[in-house]
């Protein structure tokens, strides 16, 4: 006879996480940008895949799944950008490689979604309705980029959706890359 889960099925996203001098750099900036801005304070992350719904148990296999696929590899952080939509208001641009296109696509039929959306990954440093004087002078203030650069060792289960505030956003299972 087949296991049925009949546990609670959880809404979250799939994060890459900064790590080192990367973390360091970009959280002082998501401090200065909540300074400056307002709204609630980000927590730093690149997104792989939003929109999941499953139960935490299988959530977990996927997961393991997906980082037996994919082995660590270098991001490249750029540009200071902004946008007009909420949750892309101030970012940092995160230069498009290979690895991440292909951990995108892995996210995305690990966890069953396919096809997965156009890709066009970023590092948000403040949410909201941000005036756009204030981004530009928070842009020039910051030099207008975040050169920096952090190994991708893990992948992150989140329970970042639009049901939960983002200060309750918090890893609820951090899966190592198999090979790392």
């Amino acid at each position: 006879m087949a296991h049925i889960d009949t546990s609670e099925i959880i809404r979250a996203a799939v994060w890459l996480r900064p790590t080192g001098d990367a973390l360091e750099h970009v959280q002082k900036l998501v401090r200065l940008a909540h300074k400056e801005a307002g709204g609630p304070q980000v927590p730093p992350h690149i997104t792989l895949l939003s929109g999941a719904e499953t139960t935490l148990a299988s959530a977990e296999i996927k997961l393991k799944h997906l980082a037996a696929r994919i082995k660590p590899f270098m991001l490249r952080l750029g540009d200071i950008d902004s946008g007009d939509d909420y949750f892309r208001s101030l970012f940092v641009t995160v230069e498009h490689s290979e690895e991440l296109a292909a951990a995108q696509l892995a996210a995305y039929d690990a966890f069953e979604m396919n096809p997965a959306p156009p890709f066009e990954p970023h590092l948000s440093l403040a949410y909201g309705k941000i005036d756009a004087a204030l981004k530009k002078r928070f842009t020039d203030d910051a030099g207008g980029r975040l050169d920096g650069q952090f190994e991708v060792r893990a992948v992150h289960l989140v329970n970042a959706t639009n049901g939960v505030p983002v200060s309750a956003w918090h890893t609820l299972i951090e899966q190592p890359l198999v090979a790392a």
